[in-house]
């Protein structure tokens, strides 16, 4: 079920970059500011995040499976709606609805595996899975930039056609859901405030915001600020964004094997690695090699702190797994929608002031992973409460 559950991520997740390549052309055809168009980008990213917080509370109720299901259809659906716009207006009209209906499909994904995958074989899932979202993000934008030939809504047709396939392998393929479900969906809703009136969990859900915050920040200013060596070459742009894919493909290896390691550790160590490869990324001016390698350092520390932070977030709300993961993913795609419009304000201090803003970010993360562990260990520290002593008889 894991290459099912791959794919979905991938073409699902990636509607959110399809458009980072394209935001030039799209400009072009309708006469607007390439700046305008970084709302294509948080129309879809704010959508899917609000999607999350029904997404999941479903998969608890109805069973992950189901909610899959009907969330392949819709997206294959409000995909393809996507080509039939005319304006810009329309168009984020568009990536609204189809941000809503591609949210029932990756946290469902990620609630369905930890419902059935092999306990010792679930990190390494769940590693899977972040690093797909995150592949996603230079997978589709290469699938963009290949396809723009024939037109910008060229990805929009096959990421539809895509999404049908995926429907037909989970239909045939993934095993009936057979978990205990919430009664009702308000019960299942209710247990968002729940779940966010934990502090060490609010925490851990805004760090998770800066880690593809930061990412969308560095893309999307390397395409409307980059240097001109990069920004201005199609070649250049193309291998960019594939020199991220070994990070992608390494890092859940590298979560597995990294057990003697708390998932503390791990997510502040990946997250530095990170906050270093955002910092070179605007250090290292229009050299396309060093670049790469800057992103590399990015992508890679990023693809390693998500599933960790994910653990962390497991351990923390066993009690209502499908939310807590809509909560996350919502949490991360909160930064992406933030991302475009963080970039287009700092690139006009050029790209290196953007990919700084990106590293500042991340640091952020790192400090507020650090306060939820100290408030966790704090907890654990407290002296009992005192019980009162009753007189003997």
């Amino acid at each position: 079920m894991l290459p099912i559950f791959v794919g979905t991520s991938v073409v699902g997740v990636g509607q959110t970059y399809t458009v980072i390549p394209l935001m030039p052309a799209i400009a072009r055809d309708w006469g607007i500011a390439l700046s305008a168009t970084t709302w294509l980008a948080t129309g879809f990213s704010l959508s899917f995040a609000i999607g999350f917080l029904f997404a999941g509370p479903a998969a608890d109720r109805y069973g992950p499976r189901k909610v899959i299901l009907v969330g392949l259809l819709g997206a294959a659906f409000s995909t393809l709606l996507v080509t039939f716009a005319q304006s810009l207006p329309a168009a984020v009209a568009f990536r609204c609805l189809q941000g809503v209906t591609v949210a029932a499909i990756g946290p469902t994904a990620t609630a369905y595996l930890a419902e059935h995958a092999d306990p010792r074989r679930r990190p390494v899932a769940l590693g899977a899975m972040s690093s797909s979202g995150l592949a996603a993000a230079v997978v589709m934008q290469v699938a963009a930039q290949a396809l723009a030939p024939a037109g910008w809504r060229a990805i929009f047709v096959a990421s539809s056609a895509a999404m049908l396939l995926l429907f037909a392998a989970v239909l045939i393929r993934l095993r009936a859901d057979t978990a205990e479900r919430a009664n009702t969906m308000t019960t299942a809703l209710l247990s968002v405030p729940r779940l966010l009136a934990r502090p060490r969990l609010l925490a851990l859900y805004a760090a998770t915001s800066t880690l593809l915050g930061s990412l969308v920040i560095v893309y999307t200013a390397i395409e409307i600020a980059g240097p001109p060596a990069v920004a201005d070459n199609p070649t250049a742009l193309l291998v960019l964004r594939a020199s991220s894919l070994p990070a992608v493909v390494v890092a859940p290896f590298l979560t597995g094997m990294a057990t003697r390691l708390s998932p503390r550790t791990k997510a502040v160590l990946a997250l530095l690695v990170a906050t270093l490869g955002a910092a070179a990324a605007g250090l290292v001016g229009g050299n396309v090699i060093l670049l790469g390698l800057a992103l590399l350092l990015l992508v890679g520390g990023i693809a390693v702190a998500a599933p960790t932070i994910l653990e962390l977030i497991h351990a923390a709300a066993p009690d209502a797994i499908g939310t807590a993961i809509a909560l996350y993913s919502a949490a991360l795609f909160v930064g992406t929608s933030l991302g475009p419009q963080i970039a287009g304000l700092a690139t006009a201090g050029g790209f290196a002031a953007a990919a700084l803003t990106g590293a500042a970010l991340l640091v952020v993360g790192v400090l507020t992973i650090c306060a939820a562990a100290g408030r966790r260990r704090a907890v654990r520290d407290a002296p009992p409460p005192s019980r009162a002593k009753t007189p003997k008889r």
